[in-house]
């Protein structure tokens, strides 16, 4: 059946569609105008927050999970300067983190400047250099050095992670909140992720509008699941005497953490790149009593060889004998090193016998090992008069007394 109605009441009905139409249409145009405005706050917090040029901070990081009711804690120390010349990160960074918990201690570092990263935790030292191996630093996921832990919560770091964020709208949702006034004036970001319908993750990241400093990031992962996750880190700033600061050389690294690179060192990326470099300063007693001293920087009266041995090791004996022959068989004068990572005179003086002309027998060596960053044992290296290294030979073979001839021989 047809229905017939009026010309009045068709015009009314016509008219409310169409006012109908432009309510939804506003409605959409007001939706579309506050997620454009998100998207650039979120934005313009990650320009501020990738401008940041000497950044530390003191952090307490909380693991909840729905599962258990003892959460994890975490006393994280970090720092960040900027290094736009970088492009592997844009910036040195060091990362210091203990574990705080009733049933064991754990600490550790991450630190990364100029190509080169550093990860320590759980009596293991691992090392990345580029120029060495440029691989682990270039992978699809951003390299060893973007992906190490805690060093998402850097600020350049949360600034790659807005920048995603915005450009997937489709996958991300933006809310925008103020609060506080004049110094404490802060803006939060809250930030949904939805993958086919199901929410995958919130982020929250609160930062202060004055110094655009992180203040707060909450991450919810899996919400509402059995293995929701929830993570809670709430930024603070010591004083500049007690900062932490990023280091941007080996030496400064070494420095702050001896004794892991003395006992967990494991690669020889550092003695293998000592040719054409001093030979670093040491101060080691003699199996006679005396201390000997080298500076970095002096000269020795000939060619030395510096034979760094571990006294627990066969191969130090073998060595000795070697680099004794090899000596004797030389045209010219060259001079004897043997320093013993070991403190026991005993079985130094076992393996050493009588000593020859010309010779020094050194204890307690593992600092001069640990700044040589050698852990391969015998490590010898060939020093000329002006206390240059000119080359690195690493263990022993049947050719040690030929090599060592032949190297000494190159040196001007």
């Amino acid at each position: 059946m047809t229905m017939v109605c009026s010309p009045s009441l068709c015009l009314r009905g016509a008219a409310e569609s169409v006012s109908s139409a432009k309510d939804a249409s506003g409605s959409r145009t007001a939706k579309t105008d506050a997620a454009s405005d998100a998207v650039k706050t979120a934005l313009g917090i990650a320009d501020r927050l990738d401008a940041l040029e000497d950044y530390s901070t003191v952090a307490d990081f909380t693991v909840s999970l729905a599962m258990t009711d003892q959460d994890v804690d975490y006393r994280l120390r970090m720092a960040e300067t900027r290094q736009p010349q970088d492009t592997l990160f844009g910036a040195d960074y060091l990362i210091d983190w203990q574990l705080r918990s009733d049933q064991r201690e754990s600490r550790g570092f991450t630190a990364y400047f100029d190509g080169h990263c550093y990860r320590y935790r759980d009596r293991r030292l691992q090392e990345y250099h580029f120029q060495w191996d440029s691989i682990p630093f270039l992978t699809a996921a951003g390299g060893v050095q973007r992906n190490g832990q805690f060093v998402d919560l850097l600020p350049r770091s949360i600034s790659r992670q807005l920048k995603q964020i915005a450009d997937n709208p489709k996958e991300y949702t933006i809310d925008v909140s103020h609060s506080g006034s004049d110094a404490d004036r802060t803006t939060t970001l809250r930030i949904r992720q939805e993958i086919n319908g199901a929410v995958g993750r919130n982020f929250t990241l609160t930062i202060n509008d004055v110094n655009s400093l992180p203040v707060k990031v909450v991450n919810e992962y899996n919400p509402a699941q059995i293995s929701e996750q929830t993570v809670v880190v709430d930024y603070s700033y010591p004083t500049d005497d007690q900062a932490l600061k990023a280091v941007s050389t080996e030496e400064d690294l070494i420095a702050m953490y001896p004794a892991d690179f003395v006992k967990f060192r494991e690669s020889n990326y550092r003695v293998e790149n000592l040719r054409g470099q001093p030979l670093p300063t040491f101060g080691l007693p003699t199996l006679t009593g005396e201390l000997y001293h080298h500076t970095k920087g002096d000269g020795f009266r000939s060619p030395t060889l510096v034979a760094i041995l571990n006294p627990d090791n066969a191969a130090a004996a073998t060595s000795i004998k070697a680099l004794r022959r090899a000596q004797a068989t030389m045209p010219r004068s060259v001079d004897l090193i043997f320093a013993f990572t070991g403190s026991n005179a005993d079985l130094i003086s076992e393996a050493v016998g009588q000593p020859v002309e010309g010779e020094y027998d050194l204890l307690k060596a593992k600092v001069l090992a640990r700044d040589c960053g050698t852990s391969v044992f015998p490590t010898i290296l060939v020093v000329n008069s002006d206390g240059i290294i000119t080359d690195v030979i690493l263990g022993v073979n049947n050719s040690l007394v030929q090599d060592v001839i032949q190297s000494v021989a190159l040196i001007e």
